[in-house]
């Protein structure tokens, strides 16, 4: 195991361990809000507490603008951010991949130019304008639950990453079963799925693997830009009078966006989510540069893999 690697597990470990036990670490509850209070000090001068405070020991990253504490936020919205985006790159890994796997070795020959332009099309869209158009007349002010929301995101996103990663993976299989070992196998009356669940499985797992972390990072990244037009993982509460808008979730994008008006003033509410929005997102970065080193060493060494 390379440094890189090791690095990344611990960050992404530590990162899984605060989505699942989050809530259960936080130091205050969701509700819990500081108001404005006037103390009188034993010098007998008064002095006025009024949110937002910044991080101290009571409130060890601050509150916001409302008097609610980051940290607790935080822990509180780890697992949409975290667990959602795992789910939807698995998802898209499974079902592009088994996608792209029959159509690379089913396909015909001589059809490969065809379907390849038809796939590059398909990956030429802009992801997150077809994401933003769906998306921005049902995440605000919606009256379905958060989770329904979520998965209903989930699922938008799902159908769309299907066809990049089915075009990854037919690639990859269309290489494969040209090698002799498949067409010898053939040769000797082996079926399809014979074939496909002991060859070309075997040789592409390290792919699927690599691909999981890269959808991860990429979905990651969605997250973040969709936040950005105020479309928030679980929904987004819109106040008209001021104009604000609230991620229900406090899904950590959900709450980069909400506050990236503090970006010149009380900049530890935006800093703080987007601190734990880049760490996280370094920490799959560095898994998958990991195992990309980890496979290529390992694969120099024995060059007919």
């Amino acid at each position: 195991m390379n440094k890189t690697l090791l690095a990344g597990l611990i960050i992404t470990g530590m990162m899984i361990f605060i989505g699942l036990f989050g809530p259960l670490l936080a130091p205050h509850g969701l509700e819990d809000q500081l108001k404005i209070e006037y103390i009188v000090g034993e010098d007998g001068e008064g002095m006025v507490i009024a949110p937002p405070v910044a991080p101290s020991a009571e409130y060890p990253l601050g509150t916001d603008k409302n008097g609610y504490d980051l940290l607790t936020k935080l822990l509180h919205g780890a697992k949409y951010t975290i667990f959602l985006a795992i789910g939807i790159a698995v998802a898209r890994v499974v079902i592009g991949g088994l996608i792209g796997l029959m159509l690379g070795y089913y396909g015909k020959q001589g059809t490969e130019k065809k379907g390849n332009s038809f796939w590059s099309m398909l990956n030429g869209i802009p992801i997150f304008l077809i994401v933003w158009l769906i998306m921005i007349g049902i995440s605000i002010n919606p009256n379905a639950s958060s989770f329904m929301m979520s998965m209903l995101l989930a699922v938008v996103l799902l159908v769309i990453g299907v066809p990049s990663v089915a075009s990854t993976i037919k690639e990859k299989t269309m290489v494969i079963r040209e090698k002799q070992f498949v067409q010898a196998s053939e040769s000797l009356g082996a079926g399809g799925w014979k074939i496909i669940r002991s060859h070309l499985l075997p040789h592409l797992k390290e792919s699927f693997l690599i691909l999981i972390v890269q959808e991860i990072i990429l979905i990651l990244t969605l997250f973040g830009q969709l936040a950005i037009f105020h479309i928030f993982v679980g929904g987004t509460t819109m106040y008209p009078d001021p104009l604000e808008y609230y991620s229900r979730t406090n899904e950590w994008s959900g709450l980069i966006g909400q506050n990236r008006m503090n970006f010149y003033a009380n900049q530890w509410i935006f800093y703080v989510p987007l601190a734990a929005y880049v760490v996280l997102i370094l920490g799959f970065h560095l898994v998958s540069q990991g195992l990309e080193k980890r496979y290529g060493k390992m694969f120099s060494k024995f060059s007919h893999l």
